[in-house]
């Protein structure tokens, strides 16, 4: 395979010059530029751009983390920090991590090796305190609410929207009131769960575990959540699932006494949702995403906190108390 110092020799200039060719240095004679761009051309000359990417300082390259890609949640966030990466000329590296621990740190470690430029982590399952090792490589930005760390951040109030949507069915009557998340150790899912205990205090209502349904995220988790409702001894009157898609399998498996007597509420506001007229938590995902990538450049638009919205629909019912 050809290198640079077979370009440079044949060409009869020096390294250096071959080097300044390829790196678009203006400072090249311009006669000596068209030879070395001939000889290139001739001996099909492929530069090694790690090399280059080594000797610039960067690669131009963003790394995002995501657990899995087949969700509006995290499609949504990649098209914001897309649409911003365009205007930058940036590209994207996705890592679909599947919360395993192992890949979130081979994430890390390309930006360790300057593979990377800077990475944004949507969601994680690795501590804080391993990746603030890795802030000292590149800018790191996250989706979620963290103080006093240097990471960049851009997050939603989980527990305000997450009681905003149980005191929205609390004023329709209802008193039997579940809730379906994913993770229960993950920040997002520890904030509404605290939500959820608060208000059943505040409102004098009995707190029971067995009314908060976990591991349930995708479409599909729908059907198996409408199974377990079924079988319930007591099925609650309203539900708040932590995810639109969830929300919308659950709708469309329920048996037709539970589709008239109970309520539901979603979180995202996907298409959907409107689709099906289901009430949801709207978050502004795409605003999210092109946060997250604005804030690896610009120190100023860290921390950043976004307003959600409770979007009513068909599917939250009144009751009589």
């Amino acid at each position: 395979m050809t290198n640079l110092k077979e370009v440079a020799r044949k060409a009869g200039v020096s390294p250096s010059t071959v080097s300044r060719v390829i790196n678009n240095h203006p400072y090249v004679n311009e006669e000596k530029r068209n030879r070395v761009l001939q000889i290139i051309d001739e001996m099909n000359y492929i530069p090694n751009i790690n090399a280059i990417h080594l000797k610039r300082g960067k690669t131009n390259l963003i790394g995002v983390v995501i657990p899995f890609s087949n969700h509006p949640y995290f499609s949504q966030l990649i098209q914001g920090i897309s649409e911003e990466a365009i205007k930058l000329d940036k590209k994207i590296v996705l890592f679909q991590t599947s919360y395993d621990t192992d890949q979130e740190i081979d994430a890390l470690e390309m930006l360790k090796l300057k593979q990377l430029d800077a990475l944004i982590i949507c969601s994680r399952n690795i501590s804080l305190t391993i990746i603030e090792q890795y802030i000292e490589y590149g800018p790191i930005s996250i989706f979620e609410n963290i103080t006093h760390s240097k990471l960049r951040t851009s997050y939603i109030d989980h527990y305000q929207s997450f009681l905003t949507a149980l005191n929205h069915l609390y004023e329709h009557g209802h008193r039997n009131i579940s809730c379906a998340i994913n993770r229960k150790k993950s920040t997002s899912s520890i904030e509404r769960i605290a939500a959820y205990k608060d208000f059943c205090i505040e409102k004098s209502l009995t707190y029971n575990d067995n009314n908060i349904y976990e591991n349930y995220v995708l479409l599909e988790d729908g059907y198996d959540l409408s199974k377990e409702i079924q079988k319930s001894l007591n099925p609650p009157s309203a539900i708040v699932v932590s995810g639109d898609n969830t929300a919308a399998g659950l709708l469309l498996s329920l048996n037709d006494d539970l589709k008239e007597n109970l309520s539901i509420i979603g979180f995202e506001n996907h298409k959907i949702s409107k689709l099906l007229n289901l009430t949801t938590i709207e978050i502004p995902l795409i605003n999210i995403g092109k946060s997250l990538f604005n804030q690896l450049y610009d120190k100023s638009v860290s921390n950043q906190l976004f307003e959600t919205r409770l979007i009513a629909r068909q599917s939250v019912k009144n009751i009589n108390v």
